[in-house]
């Protein structure tokens, strides 16, 4: 190998002899930033010292040599492996000598010098050498970072820091003495009497350059995973075209954008992650494909090279980023829209009311959370519907986006079972639908979402199109914590909705939600259905009302007739009483009460009613047997404390003696667990004989215990109250022909021979 003695400048002159020709040099992407401009004081003496030779060769007679530059050339591009700091050191002197002489001049050979390590430090390289330091401004470093162009993410990128330090102290010791620069120009770019010069080594019929550097030292840096992304979805679109856009917007308008957002880190890497692998997955599942386990890269370069729609998937993925790109590198477009868009907060007057995100940005949360459970796949849809509707209708009205983006948020908000990941594409189509077809049609053909809310999305839509001076309520109803947009328990009648709204939101309040339950039950069974289980309404701990959202939400309108029922009968009920709702709500319990007592009609919505415990399931499940045509309950129904037999359940009737007597001592819970009783053994038991007492239709059956003098003392203890030779103390029917409906309270007899029994010491 042979050494070329040359400058900074005279490397890219005419190639005489066998060294290469170069137009331009080119920090490879291996390579460390910029360090010779790090504040650390081992550097800055290093950088101290360094300067000091090189002004001392520029402004005097003591030339100086800098040793071997190694590197490869390739095209022209030379890509130095060692000499790196050197380099840039050079053509930052050269920029600022070139400055103050009024010699700079952008299309001179010596300014082709680019980082490829990061992209803003290749465009701050191309900035500077096109604008010409003025020098009757004081500070070359503050006239740089106040130019339009010094964009605002660039005060992080490492080596750009470094280069305004660099800058700043050869300012520094420049700006002291009397220089004729026009004379430091000519000596510093001489071709032959170099002040600065070095030996150029040009690597050639030798392995790969970036081979060669890991072996010659260990200072390659590690790169981001955004930064190996970045590179090579750069090289796959090398063969499509938009490889030169996609870098310099990556690295101006989009890091720009994205820098709102940095989360703290001084970096904007894993915002950019987030979000491109948003917008890879909404591509993969417009596709038909669901997310697969191929990296991100592989499966960008399935939908953005390799298919068919490739141009469309391209299209929206720089439409996604360039949508939300301001005028301004202050302006904040996503906040801007999506916060007129959307709101958090219940108490706003503007904006759709998202029920399960934290924040009406929908941009900046999946630019932090995406790929998550802290971003919801509902939440993707509806940041992909913003986007789809301002690149497919961009002159639709703000009104209709938000009509549309209303109706999108009542089917897919708090539907976890529909909203899935399997389910992506087909709601991806119908978002598009949803969002881009006429306004008379966009409900029409949607697939995979939950055909009665869209079925009730389009009743709500007839009504406001004839009554439109009823948005304000209908909305305000959709608006509600435990409705969320689904409307199934409301008769959508124009003369009663805005009244009966305002009556729900009296009854559904803190202090009047409690007594809401035993309420609506006196208007009739307005349970849910879930196959051998039914649901009623609880106040609970659960967040949003514990069941009642499951109660007023599921199902359709069809099957929801008998809750619509109750419904409107106590919210007409409630609403002609001239007193507070919490008030309005126990009376009504009262009043229903001594009527079903004075006619001596006792069934089990008059013991649900009547006895607190025996409606206090936490998600207001119960399994029983049930006649849906006829009575509905009997007798023998488990209270569960979960959604199945997996959590501990009770019996109601056996719960409600057990709290009437105020849990006495010597008496057992009627608390039982699947995997610890037999089915047979459902009972309550008096500890000190283990007699067993379970609730039956016809009454109450007593288990005695093993001892027969124990026996004799249960029966002696119940013959009072009539126990039979099946052991069992029966409740009068009202009617004899069925045991469904009670003449007298069994809770009552219940609390009698617990006390009997508990009183003969069993």
């Amino acid at each position: 190998m042979k050494g070329f003695p040359t400058t900074y400048s005279g490397i890219f002159d005419s190639a005489p002899d066998e060294r290469p020709t170069i137009s331009s040099i080119e920090i490879p992407i291996i390579q460390r930033d910029y360090a010779q401009g790090r504040e650390d004081s081992d550097t800055v003496t290093i950088r101290r010292d360094f300067l000091d030779v090189l002004i001392r060769a520029l402004t005097t007679a003591d030339s100086v040599g800098l040793d071997f530059i190694y590197g490869e050339v390739a095209g022209g591009v030379l890509k130095p492996l060692d000499g790196q700091q050197r380099l840039t050191t050079l053509f930052l002197l050269h920029w600022y000598v070139a400055s103050r002489a009024g010699t700079l001049d952008a299309s001179a050979p010596w300014s082709e010098f680019r980082y490829a390590t990061r992209l803003s430090a290749e465009y701050f390289c191309r900035e500077i050498v096109s604008h010409t330091w003025p020098a009757d401004d004081a500070d070359p470093v503050d006239w740089i970072t106040d130019q339009p162009w010094y964009l605002f993410p660039w005060r992080t990128d490492p080596t750009i820091e470094s280069m305004l330090v660099m800058i700043g102290a050869i300012h520094e010791r420049l700006s002291s003495g009397d220089h004729d620069f026009e004379t430091l120009w000519e000596r510093l770019t001489s071709p032959d009497d170099a002040a600065i010069s070095f030996l150029f080594l040009p690597i050639d019929d030798m392995e790969s350059g970036d081979d060669l550097y890991i072996k010659m030292n260990s200072r390659g840096k590690p790169l981001t995973e955004f930064e190996v992304f970045k590179a090579r979805l750069e090289q796959l679109l090398a063969s499509t075209g938009p490889q030169t856009e996609l870098s310099e917007k990556l690295d101006r308008e989009w890091s720009d954008l994205l820098w709102h957002y940095e989360g703290g880190d001084s970096l904007v890497d894993d915002e950019f992650m987030h979000y491109f692998a948003f917008i890879v997955d909404v591509c993969e599942w417009r596709t038909g494909s669901t997310r697969t386990p191929d990296t991100l890269l592989q499966r960008a370069q399935r939908v953005f090279v390799d298919h068919e729609d490739a141009q469309t998937h391209l299209g929206f993925l720089f439409f996604a980023f360039d949508t939300w790109v301001g005028e301004t590198a202050s302006s904040n477009v996503p906040a801007e829209v999506l916060t007129d868009l959307f709101r958090v907060d219940g108490n706003a007057e503007s904006g759709l009311l998202l029920f399960e995100s934290q924040d009406p940005n929908l941009f900046a949360a999946c630019l932090e959370h995406y790929g998550t459970k802290q971003f919801s796949l509902a939440e993707t849809i509806l940041l992909f519907a913003v986007i789809i509707f301002r690149q497919k209708c961009p002159e639709g009205s703000r009104e209709d986006l938000g009509q549309r983006l209303r109706s999108l948020r009542n089917i897919a908000e708090s539907a976890p079972d529909d909203v899935r990941n399997e389910y992506m594409p087909e709601l991806i189509a119908s978002t598009i639908r949803l969002m881009t077809a006429p306004p008379d049609s966009y409900l029409d053909g949607l697939k995979r979402f939950n055909q009665a809310r869209i079925d009730d999305e389009k009743l709500k839509r007839d009504l406001l199109s004839a009554h439109p001076q009823l948005q304000e309520s209908v909305h305000a109803l959709e608006d509600h914590e435990l409705l969320r947009g689904r409307l199934f328990a409301f008769n959508l009648d124009a003369a009663t909705i805005d009244a009966r709204g305002e009556t729900f939101r009296a009854v559904t309040s803190i202090d009047a939600l409690p007594r809401l339950a035993p309420a609506l039950l006196t208007k009739g069974d307005y349970s849910r259905s879930l196959g051998t289980r039914r649901q009623f309404g609880m106040p609970g701990q659960r967040r949003g009302g514990g069941s009642w959202r499951d109660v007023l939400t599921g199902g359709s309108r069809d099957g929801r007739a008998a809750l619509r029922d109750a419904a409107d009968q106590l919210l007409e009920d409630v609403a002609s009483r001239d007193e507070p709702a919490v008030d309005a709500l126990e009376t009504i319990v009262n009043e229903w009460l001594t009527e079903q007592e004075a006619a001596c009609r006792y069934d089990w919505r008059h013991y649900f009613v009547r006895y607190p415990s025996m409606l206090s399931a936490p998600q207001g499940i119960y399994v029983g047997e049930y006649d849906s045509d006829g009575v509905g309950y009997g007798y023998r129904v488990d209270m569960l404390k979960g959604g199945d037999y997996r959590a501990a359940f009770t019996d109601p009737y056996l719960l409600a003696v057990w709290e009437e007597l105020g849990q006495p001592q010597g008496l057992t819970k009627p608390e039982f667990r699947s995997w610890d009783y037999t089915g047979t053994e459902k009972t309550m038991k008096l500890s000190a004989s283990g007699t067993g007492i379970r609730s039956r239709d016809a009454g109450f059956e007593i288990l005695p215990p093993d001892d027969a003098a124990q026996v004799a003392l249960v029966h002696a203890a119940l013959e009072p109250l009539g126990i039979d030779s099946d052991n069992i103390v029966r409740v009068s029917p009202r009617d004899r022909h069925s045991e469904s409906l009670d003449s007298e309270d069994r809770i009552q007899v219940g609390i009698q021979l617990t006390q009997a029994l508990l009183k003969a010491g069993l």
